[in-house]
């Protein structure tokens, strides 16, 4: 308990000495973000996705994980994999490609706040925690 005494010399109220104690200010239990596509021009905007599992296909099959319907994605377009560094995705031999930062690829690692474009639809990465 920190108690006040009068200061003889100027009058001012000074804290008399008590013992410090810890207080912890960490949480019980950290909370988890998932890692997301934020579908953010398209058809289909706004949306977002949270990427849950260890492998997601992208598309416009009824067989996609992650189901866009429009007509500019092949059936099977992109595959989005879980890796030690992050999240890869894998373009399956789409009609219109898949671009990453306006750069067309094959495969590439994703880095928050990359841009993937499929057809007229783009999609924003964000790294969860």
């Amino acid at each position: 308990m920190n108690d006040t005494v009068d200061d003889p010399v100027d009058g001012r109220l000074a804290f008399a000495t008590t013992e410090a104690t810890d207080i912890s200010v960490l949480p019980k239990r950290l909370v988890r973000r998932p890692h997301i596509l934020q579908i953010v021009a398209g058809d289909v905007a706004p949306r977002t996705i949270p990427l849950t599992q260890d492998s997601m296909s992208v598309g416009r099959s009824n067989e996609a994980d992650i189901r866009i319907m429009t007509a500019d994605l092949s059936r099977m377009h992109m595959r989005i994999d879980r890796t030690r560094r992050g999240f890869k995705c894998f373009d399956m031999d789409s009609r219109n490609g898949v671009f990453v930062n306006e750069v067309r690829v094959h495969s590439a690692v994703l880095r928050d706040g990359d841009l993937i474009q499929l057809g007229n639809v783009a999609l924003m990465y964000h790294e969860g925690s």
